[in-house]
């Protein structure tokens, strides 16, 4: 962006600059600069790095591109109490950026007496106003205006022009018609939603494109171009802001600045002050000095109307008090409420695959300028569909969806929860363990292979057991040696921590001999009991056999019964027990899962 930017800089000064050979060009006004609307002129005309209204057409055509509604605009006023003016413009937002269209006039009449030369003595003449006749002049000249402006590379950057047509006209006893043409180039930037800074350059087009004013009796005169850089920032209904005006071509113009703040005291009532500097003759010669013109304005903002009134004071002389007055009709258009659609991914949606698709679709593509899915743009269809492929992390992935309009502004923002599992070779649907596999492989309650598989088949220890348990608990220990009470778990063994902890919770128990076993297998009773103790629940009497192969006299009836009913052994449902039968990863898993300590931990994963 940073070299489009100078690109557009050093061209804007080139075009200024090659108008700096008009030095001997007669030099004609420039009737928009002051048919801008009573608010920007109650501000001191600060509006360069403002320009979020209509009459952003002739004070920075770029920050068209961020109206986001139709804007009408009327205003009069009568200029140092002698120049009436009258000006009309109308812009309207599109996909393609917004347009503009405006007209600008000014007019004054005057009479004066005949004046006769009359000879009152030999060769002696005087000249006599007539006191019975009269001449008649006046003079108008109004302005066409064409205005576009759209955000360029980002939304945050806009870009604008305003292509202005003159004509201007005397009549009375001299007669005499002239049109021309001129161009004011904008550009803004959005560092953040509360401060926009602001360039513009007028009547830039070079004297040999047609920038002038000719006359039908042959007299060309040149439009004076300038040059403003400017700033606003906005803080709880608060604007203040500043530009800074000065002109390349002709060195002997002194800069000035235009100040000016606005107070929205409520949402239908604003209060304005600035100062408007300007550039008068000092002294009797050519030399020019800088004037400070101060200002004041409110406007009322009622169904969609917003009178503003301005008042204007030019050159420090009470007699060129000026009043200004405008209406400007902003459409209550509504941004849709839904932006977008997201079809695919719904929150919380559970995945073993590496990639995801995120598809939807864009509701009014007239409205959503850019859609950024997880910070970076993506690309809609004309019929707004959208489809990109993200790629996913292990465990929760928040995926992010937003739309923004042609302001930069955040149209809608939509998040999801989306939760990547870990996945095995060796475990897929339908095995009836694979989810509950793939969620303690994710909360790190168990590991796999170094070749890719959980071999779900295989026998698990009880040292394995003892560690899986102390995970889920979420124990975690650092390399210090611990002394259980077994002796044949010594302070090295690798799970002598979980096992000493187990044991402390009375999870596990040894065997008479003061051994433990811990690379001896677990048979379904003793690992149903040891869970259940972990889960901590328990019954205090068995009514029936929990399985037929499960009498209420077996020393596990009670564990086996309680983890039953409550629902961690759904995989058996149907089937005998088998309380002798080796149990394995997979079954360890599957019964792990649905425990009240995991279900917890399960659910804590979407609240990370």
């Amino acid at each position: 962006m940073g070299k489009y930017l100078k690109v557009f800089i050093v061209v804007i000064c080139c075009l200024l600059l090659n108008r700096s050979s008009l030095a001997n060009v007669k030099l004609t006004s420039d009737i928009t600069r002051l048919g801008v609307g009573a608010r920007p002129l109650g501000m001191g005309k600060m509006f360069t790095g403002l320009a979020d209204d209509i009459s952003a057409m002739y004070l920075n055509p770029a920050g068209l591109a961020h109206i986001d509604k139709p804007q009408l605009l009327s205003m009069s006023g009568k200029f140092v109490n002698l120049v009436n003016y009258l000006s009309f413009a109308a812009v309207l937002p599109g996909r393609f950026g917004t347009v503009g269209v405006g007209y600008s006039g000014s007019g004054m009449g005057f009479s004066t007496p005949v004046l006769n030369l009359t000879e009152i003595a030999t060769g002696e003449y005087r000249i006599i106003p007539s006191s019975t006749e009269a001449v008649s002049y006046d003079y108008t000249n109004y302005a066409v205006a064409f205005s576009w402006g759209t955000t360029v590379l980002r939304p945050n950057l806009s870009l604008g022009a305003t292509l202005k047509l003159f004509h201007e006209k005397i009549s009375g006893a001299t007669r005499g018609t002239a049109s021309g043409q001129d161009m004011d180039v904008g550009l803004m930037f959005k560092p953040e939603p509360r401060l926009t800074i602001g360039l513009v350059a007028k009547n830039i087009l070079p004297y040999s494109m047609g920038g002038k004013t000719r006359w039908d009796t042959g007299l060309e005169e040149a439009i004076p171009s300038s040059a403003n850089i400017g700033a606003s920032l906005k803080v709880d209904g608060l604007v203040l802001g500043a530009d800074y005006e000065f002109r390349p071509a002709q060195s002997n113009v002194p800069g000035f600045w235009h100040t000016g703040v606005e107070w929205w005291v409520a949402e239908t009532f604003a209060l304005r002050a600035g100062v408007d500097q300007d550039v008068i003759g000092a002294g009797s010669g050519s030399a020019l000095d800088v004037t400070s013109n101060p200002t004041a304005g409110i406007s009322l903002l009622f169904s969609g109307f917003r009178f503003d009134y301005a008042y204007h004071r030019y050159n420090d002389i009470a007699t060129n008090d000026t009043h200004y007055f405008s209406i400007a009709y902003l459409f209550q258009e509504e941004i849709p409420t839904i932006a977008f659609s997201l079809s695919e991914p719904k929150d919380r949606f559970v995945t073993g695959k590496g990639t995801l698709w995120v598809t939807g679709e864009v509701m009014d593509t007239r409205k959503v300028r850019e859609l950024r899915l997880n910070g970076s743009a993506i690309e809609f269809e004309e019929n707004g569909r959208f489809t990109e492929e993200i790629p996913l992390q292990l465990n929760l992935n928040l995926i992010s969806l937003e739309a923004f309009d042609r302001r930069g502004k955040t149209l809608k923002s939509e998040s999801v929860r989306v939760l990547r599992l870990m996945s095995f070779a060796d475990v897929k649907p339908p095995y009836f363990a694979a989810l509950a596999v793939e969620y303690l492989a994710t909360l790190g309650m168990v590991t796999g292979y170094p070749d890719g598989t959980f071999k779900p088949m295989g026998d698990i220890t009880r040292a394995e057991m003892c560690t899986m348990l102390m995970k889920t608990k979420g124990q975690k220990f650092n390399g210090n040696y611990v002394k259980t009470s077994f002796k044949d778990v010594g302070p090295t063994h690798w799970a002598a921590p979980y096992v000493a902890q187990a044991a402390k919770v009375g999870i596990v128990k040894g065997y008479p001999d003061g051994t433990f076993r811990p690379n001896g297998p677990i048979s379904r009773a003793e690992g149903v009991t040891m869970i259940a103790r972990f889960d901590e629940i328990s019954v205090d009497q068995v009514l029936e056999a929990p399985f037929p192969d499960v009498p209420g006299r077996h020393w596990a009836a009670k564990s086996v019964t309680a983890a039953k009913q409550s629902g961690l052994l759904k995989y058996l449902e149907g089937k005998d027990f088998e309380p002798n039968q080796k149990l394995t990863r997979g079954e360890t898993a599957e019964i792990l899962y649905h425990t009240k300590a995991l279900r917890e931990k399960i659910d804590g994963i979407w609240l990370d």
